[in-house]
């Protein structure tokens, strides 16, 4: 199995940057573990939605090194300073440009590996608006408006032999979101699941169905 480590990171410039944590090692740990897969699909473009730090993008960038393009995307513009920071650290090429999710990427722009650790706490619907981190983690109700917006373009984004890794929270009830998935022509798979104190995580894949 190809070992996926955690990139060096400095977000002591970036206050308003999701520090990583157990939902972090989580989806490095799921990657890790979907690595033949991945290296299978011999994808030539990769992109994060809501990079924050930039360790995920930046890990699978250690591993395919300069036969892909990165690309990733995050509304809060320190994100996107410590994103390229990371790279940079860890002698990556990585565009990263600020945008709500997806909203500004070209209408014919397809990714062969979409990554995605959204805001997934259920919250009050107000707390996801705002400019602190709040929008790192803020999901507003079954802690899923930010996912379920993200994955509505998914269609649009991905490539037809592409894979889009997902983060969810037990609380996000995973099997509506896979019933309706299903409905709009992906399949879908966890890839690995963690209790940690206080959170049932989930990483789950999707695909087009052929």
């Amino acid at each position: 199995m190809t070992s996926l480590q955690t990139p060096l990171y400095n977000l002591s410039e970036f206050p308003l940057v999701y520090e990583p944590a157990e939902d972090t090692h989580l989806f490095l740990d799921a990657l890790e573990k979907d690595m033949d897969n991945l290296l299978q699909i011999k994808p030539v473009t990769i992109c994060e939605i809501g990079c924050g730090s930039g360790i995920l993008i930046t890990a699978l960038a250690s591993i395919f090194k300069n036969t892909c393009c990165y690309f990733c995307t995050d509304i809060n513009p320190q994100a996107c300073l410590a994103t390229k920071n990371t790279a940079l650290l860890n002698k990556a090429d990585i565009e990263c440009v600020q945008m709500d999710l997806t909203s500004c990427l070209k209408a014919q722009w397809r990714f062969d590996v979409i990554i995605f650790n959204p805001p997934y706490v259920v919250t009050e619907e107000n707390e996801i608006k705002g400019n602190g981190l709040n929008r790192a983690f803020a999901g507003g109700k079954k802690g899923r408006i930010i996912t379920d917006k993200f994955l509505k373009s998914l269609v649009n984004i991905l490539s037809d032999n592409g894979v889009c890794y997902v983060l969810f929270l037990k609380d996000n009830i995973l099997v509506e979101v896979e019933k309706i998935m299903q409905q709009n022509g992906f399949c879908s798979t966890v890839i690995m699941e963690r209790k940690i104190p206080g959170e049932h995580l989930y990483i789950c894949k999707f695909n087009k169905k052929h």
